[in-house]
């Protein structure tokens, strides 16, 4: 059961895609840009190479054992992410390598023991350090409720992406995002995360900054836990609602005015 009252909107901002992404450090426990150039560290752009020649072989059953992020988006994580940086995802693969070379103190919560073996092989035979990596075997609904990981300065939901599972990744993972962290929704061409990002690019408490081919970036306005009764989430109300609650006020309305004519 939802709690009213749980916490204060925050102003609505405007949204676009951004035309860059500058790179980005915490200061006071925000999470803030700064006018230097999002080039990744050289050991970063190797990583990258490596994986777009030989990405390691992790999901049984997809093409060539890789279901792995678009490249645009490996980019994107190498741009933003900083030595030191709290990091969380659901899924395990490319991203992984891309936490564990930027030397994120990073989480992965992924379905199959094999799949974070497979990484940690990939990484050791290219001279990548997962001890920086907390390998989380297990259903993301499972694991996540149970996790304590502290403030988290970026989080990616790329796990499990059947109903309700990236809306759950979201729900229990986000939360812990500090003011200004980003969070990333992958393969939002299918079902479930597409619905995700329909619901973030309305809720004002998300800015989008990054449009990519098949995911999207945001960054989070405030923070805190992401409880909501439905009567704060009118900007998600559906057409045909919003239209029966302004026949319904208008009816009371009229009402009032006969009322008062009358009397």
């Amino acid at each position: 059961m939802c709690v009213a009252g749980i916490r204060r909107r925050v102003p609505r901002r405007r949204r676009g895609r951004s035309r860059g992404t500058a790179r980005a450090r915490v200061r006071g426990g925000r999470l803030v840009s700064t006018s230097q150039p999002a080039t990744p560290a050289p050991a970063v752009h190797a990583a990258l190479e490596a994986l777009g020649a030989d990405p390691p072989q992790v999901h049984e059953g997809a093409p060539h054992g890789v279901w792995a992020a678009a490249q645009d988006c490996l980019e994107f994580l190498a741009e933003v992410l900083v030595p030191g940086m709290r990091t969380l995802e659901t899924g395990c693969g490319a991203s992984t390598v891309v936490f564990a070379a930027s030397e994120c103190r990073h989480t992965a919560v992924f379905l199959e023991v094999h799949e974070g073996e497979a990484v940690q092989r990939w990484c050791a035979q290219h001279d990548i350090d997962t001890t920086v990596v907390d390998f989380r075997a297990g259903s993301s609904s499972q694991v996540l409720p149970a996790l304590a990981p502290g403030d988290l300065d970026v989080v990616m939901v790329d796990g499990c992406h059947g109903f309700p599972f990236p809306q759950l990744d979201w729900y229990y993972a986000a939360a812990n995002l500090v003011d200004g962290g980003i969070l990333v929704v992958d393969d939002t061409q299918l079902p479930a995360p597409y619905e995700l990002r329909r619901y973030l690019e309305a809720d004002p408490r998300w800015s989008r900054v990054r449009v990519g081919s098949q995911w999207v970036a945001f960054r989070r306005v405030g923070s805190g836990s992401l409880d909501e009764e439905w009567t704060s989430q009118q900007f998600f109300q559906p057409t045909a609602l919003r239209v029966k609650a302004l026949e319904r006020k208008a009816r009371a309305a009229v009402g009032r005015l006969r009322r008062r004519i009358g009397g």
